[in-house]
């Protein structure tokens, strides 16, 4: 795997509470170079990295509200909605970002799945990334 660490100056400001800022900056800059093959290694990396899961999705729903001027669709947060497309862990995650602090969310993480949190941190990314690409940021 080659490396993808443009982005580890926007995310900086993350350091600390456990988070792998390195690591969420390769896969950013993987996801935004749209490497597949580095994509998908550190996305299991992150997944085995509660706290940096956790700031990922956080970051996907800063993004999504800053785009939606405050605005998360229900989709993206609605835990008993049982036919949605958006991964289950990235929905209580999403949830309870809004209104919990970053141990509490932490906490959940962890108590995720390796599946969801892999699912989730790929919605994450997903979003993340998409959200820089209309902005017009990268």
């Amino acid at each position: 795997m080659h490396e993808h660490d443009g982005f580890g100056g926007l995310l900086a400001g993350l350091a600390g509470g456990g988070v792998d800022v390195v690591l969420l900056g390769q896969l950013v800059g993987a996801a935004f170079e749209e490497c597949p093959s580095c994509q998908e290694a550190l996305l299991t990396l992150v997944a085995e990295d509660a706290p940096t899961t956790a700031q990922l999705v956080e970051l996907a729903c800063v993004a999504v509200r800053e785009t939606l001027r405050g605005y998360l669709p229900a989709d993206l947060v609605d835990t008993d909605e049982t036919d949605s497309p958006v991964p289950i862990g990235f929905r209580r995650l999403a949830r309870a970002s809004l209104d919990s602090d970053t141990a509490t969310v932490n906490a959940l993480c962890a108590g995720l799945a390796a599946t969801e949190r892999h699912a989730a941190a790929r919605t994450a990314t997903a979003l993340f990334v998409g959200e820089m690409r209309a902005a017009g940021r990268g």
